[in-house]
Formats: structure tokens, sequence, C-alpha cells
């Protein structure tokens, strides 16, 4: 299924395009929205981060990974925390701004891709990107609030647990086992995410149901197929963060919108196969899923007979 999300995304790149521009869009409003608190702890932002600008470059940086990591953990607790104290309010106003706000407004561009997907993979039909967007924006509002609010829990849950990791005072552990043990909790923290999420979004379109309805129905699309969505969803993190960590976290900027929008594609493609549904994945092809090809035949055979 995964080789036929490739094909499909090919086949909607400029869909794509415009989704990777909203990624753009939305980043230079957050960032100006963010402006205020940025220079409240200006002062406390340039002394730390000055010397933790190294740190952000993987592998070619010049200490081991695991002490890079114990360093950046270490100087983002002290900026978290300095900026907390200094000015409660704009503190949380930031971090408002950059996990709740911006993560928002993105789910409603993803949103609008899937339903331009959706149009494309049941009739080929092609629809504008802020056409899609004002057409399905009383749904994706919702649904966007509801998982923001989901995942901002959940990943609470893992960086809390991450800084934790990285903050134990072996210097054995830190320097040989720290790398290896973030990833395997990031990979498989964002994997099971992404099972429990996949077939929401995608349900929600399809069906037209409420929020609620479609996470009920999405999760049992993702059962019918679990362990071909869990290898696709791990496979998928693994080279995520494997090349955060070769290529630092500066890769980030590119790896986030790619793989936010591979995952809007393979979802599509996965909750559709698994409801047993047609659908085109390029302009001249269409997929044709186990089940309806059993009774096609099955007609075919009654029909000869």
């Amino acid at each position: 299924m995964f080789g036929y999300s490739l094909k499909l995304l090919g086949s909607n790149w400029q869909k794509a395009l415009k989704l990777f521009l909203y990624y753009i869009v939305v980043g230079g409003i957050c960032f100006a929205l963010f402006l205020p608190a940025f220079f409240e702890f200006k002062a406390l932002f340039i002394t730390n981060f000055k010397d933790a600008m190294p740190l952000f470059s993987g592998v070619f940086g010049n200490l081991p990974l695991g002490d890079m990591f114990a360093r950046l953990i270490n100087i983002s607790y002290q900026t978290f925390l300095g900026a907390a104290v200094q000015n409660i309010g704009l503190f949380i106003y930031g971090l408002i701004v950059i996990f709740v706000f911006f993560p928002f407004l993105i789910n409603l561009g993803k949103f609008a891709f899937s339903s331009m997907l959706y149009s494309y993979m049941t009739s080929l039909s092609k629809i504008g990107f802020f056409s899609a967007m004002i057409k399905t924006l009383s749904k994706a509002l919702l649904y966007s609030l509801c998982k923001t609010i989901y995942n901002f829990i959940l990943w609470t849950i893992v960086f809390v647990a991450c800084f934790g990791i990285g903050m134990i005072p072996n210097a054995f552990f830190t320097r040989y086992f720290l790398p290896l043990v973030l990833f395997v909790i990031l990979v498989v923290a964002f994997a099971l995410n992404q099972l429990s999420v996949l077939g929401w979004m995608s349900a929600l379109i399809v069906f037209d149901c409420n929020v609620f309805s479609a996470y009920k129905k999405g999760f049992k699309a993702v059962k019918r197929h679990f362990w071909t969505t869990l290898a696709v969803a791990v496979l998928c993190f693994f080279w995520f963060w494997l090349l955060t960590f070769v290529f630092g976290f500066y890769s980030l900027a590119v790896l986030i919108p790619f793989v936010g929008i591979l995952l809007c594609v393979q979802n599509m493609a996965a909750f559709f196969s698994s409801q047993g549904m047609r659908f085109y994945y390029t302009s001249t092809n269409i997929l044709t899923p186990k089940k309806l090809e059993e009774v096609d035949n099955i007609n075919k055979t009654a029909y000869i007979l």
C-alpha cells in the first residue's frame, strides 16, 4: 500500500506543493505572533542558545551524539525554567503559539489537502486548496482542535520523559546509550500516535460524520490492517528520526512538512483500502482492494453461468 501512496503523491505533487507552501506561511504567521515572547526573553535566548547552536548539527558536530543531546536537553531546560521565572504570562503565551496554535493551523491545512485527495481518488475531480479549506472549515475546526489537544497531551508526556532520561547524571550512559534510548522512544511514540489517529481525518471526510464517530470508525479501520499499518508507521518514523539525528535538528524544517504530507496521503490510501473502496492512484489507474476483486470475480462467474 505504501508504494501506491507514493504513486498517489506523485500524481498530486501540485497539491502537495500547496500544502508545503501553507506550512511556510503558517510558520511565518506563528513567528510573527511569537515575537513579543522572543523580545521579552531575547537576552535569555541569546545567552543560552549561542552555545547550543553547534549542538543542532547531528553527527557532524564536534561532540559525541550522546553528549550533544545531554547538553541540548540541559540548555533547553534552563531556558524554559528561566523564561517561566522571568515572565510566566509571556512564557505560556509563547508555548501556546508554538505547540497549540501552529499545529492547529497545520491540521486545518492537512484537512483541506486530504479533502482534495478524496476528490481526486474518487472521481479525479480537481479542487483548489483554499476552496477545499473553506468548504470543509466547519468540520476541520473541531477536528483540528481535538487533535491538537490530543497531541499536546501525548507529546508533553513523551518529551518530559525524554528530558528526564537526558538528564540522568551518568557519563557512560549519556555517551553510549542516550542516543539509542531517545531514538527508540521517539520512533515508538510517533508510530503508536500515528496508529491511534490514522483513520480519524479520513473517516471524517469519507463518511461525513461527527468528529467522535469518525475517530471510532478510523480506529476500526486501522485494526483491519494493524500489522501492515504498524510496519509502515515504524519505517516512516525510523527514517524521520534517523535523518534528524544524522543531519541535526536543522533538517526538521524540511522533514516535518515532507513527512506530514506523505502521511496524509498514506492515511487516505490506507483508509480507502481498509474500507474496500476503489480509488484512483494515477489519472489512468485504479486500485481495487482484494475484497472487491473477489466480489467482482464471483459476479463475473455468476454471469457466465
